[in-house]
């Protein structure tokens, strides 16, 4: 089904649906508008979840400004903390809210992504964030919807176990259903698969199809059980290629923080400047990371070395350093979802045929001549 069998095939892409294509994301992934806007996605949930763990440990009868001294802009729980059950609902609600932020982000650089593979270059970030706006329901209701089904296989089980229970008939009651229980079962794992893979396939889904719950659901069983082998053989091509693409960025952005820090050192007289900048994300998130940790040895061990990047100017660098460290993980969910958006493309082309690339151009024309007229008598673009 590549459309109308009227329609011109004159691809705008490129692609050839093949596994090894997906090696392609490490391309798309490094485009300014897609970094861009999970950039401000992941500063976005990563507020959140600042506001709701400092709400915990409020409620958990904790001193804000010494839990800040100490835990800066990345509060994690301990022990006061996991032992209030308000805390722990506000940690929940705030989870959830930042992983809604992720996917929502997801699915606007899904569909930046996919009009960038389509050939359109001017489709731009607020065209993505009207098209979220129009298109967010799938994100929480296909998630909801595999849970309520998760919760009722457990409730069937946990029915046959109370069944079993039942002095004398109990037993004979178990053995009847053993098989259907353990069918269920294999549904339940299957929909926990389902569950994990809801956070990258289903914004990829949204973002090019523009489909419902209905067929987000539909398409994210159909994929996982119809093509896992393809989706195991595109991830595997995907995240090699993105590795090797994440560590040539990291050396380029090395090689400029230090020549950035020795340049400014020897002619303002300050010191330390690059170890300033690689220890930001450090300072921001002490918990996260207890020891001086550089962007670029993730291990090390050695001291600051901040020199005169202390007080106010310190606070500043240090926040230089973490936005440093958020463009490197923007750039590695960039290119994660175009990974999974160009091995979603070529599973719905594997498994029905269909180009949803030229489905979507096909779809524009339709709507342009319905709006601008047309002076040909024809269905579609006929060929010359």
């Amino acid at each position: 089904m590549e459309g109308s069998e009227k329609a011109v095939r004159n691809y705008v892409h490129r692609l050839s649906f093949r596994t090894g294509e997906s090696v392609l994301s490490a391309r798309y992934g490094f485009n300014a508008r897609n970094i861009l806007e999970f950039f401000r996605g992941l500063t976005a949930a990563w507020l959140v979840w600042v506001v709701f763990m400092y709400l915990g440990f409020y409620a958990a009868g904790d001193s804000l400004p010494d839990r800040f001294s100490t835990s800066a802009f990345c509060p994690l729980p301990d022990a006061l903390f996991l032992n209030s059950s308000s805390s722990m609902a506000l940690m929940t609600a705030g989870g959830l809210i930042a992983l809604f932020i992720f996917m929502a982000t997801s699915l606007k650089v899904s569909r930046l992504t996919f009009e960038q593979l389509r050939g359109d270059q001017f489709y731009s970030g607020r065209d993505a964030r009207k098209f979220c706006r129009s298109n967010w329901k799938p994100l929480l209701m296909t998630p909801v919807t595999i849970l309520s089904g998760i919760a009722l296989g457990v409730a069937v089980i946990a029915l046959l176990g109370l069944a079993a229970g039942i002095p004398g008939a109990g037993p004979f009651i178990a053995a009847v259903f053993t098989v259907p229980g353990v069918i269920l079962g294999v549904f339940i794992v299957l929909a926990l698969a389902a569950l994990l893979l809801s956070v990258f396939l289903v914004p990829v889904i949204t973002g090019t199809t523009g489909g419902d719950t209905f067929e987000c659901l539909f398409e994210l069983f159909s994929i996982l059980t119809s093509r896992p082998f393809r989706l195991f053989r595109g991830i595997l091509a995907g995240t090699v290629m993105r590795v090797v693409a994440l560590a040539t960025l990291l050396f380029f952005v090395w090689g400029a923080v230090s020549l950035f820090g020795t340049v400014l050192d020897s002619v303002s007289g300050l010191s330390g400047t690059s170890a300033a900048l690689e220890s930001g994300f450090s300072r921001a998130a002490p918990d996260l990371v207890p020891f001086y940790s550089s962007i670029f040895s993730p291990v090390a061990t050695t001291s600051h070395g901040e020199g005169t990047w202390t007080g106010s100017p310190g606070i500043l660098i240090a926040v230089s350093g973490t936005a440093i460290f958020l463009f490197l993980v923007s750039y590695w969910f960039s290119s994660c979802t175009a990974m999974w958006t160009i091995i979603y493309l070529g599973a719905r082309h594997s498994r029905d045929g269909e180009d949803l690339l030229l489905r979507a151009e096909e779809e524009e024309y339709r709507e342009f001549r319905r709006v601008y007229g047309s002076t040909d008598n024809g269905g579609d673009r006929q060929e010359k």
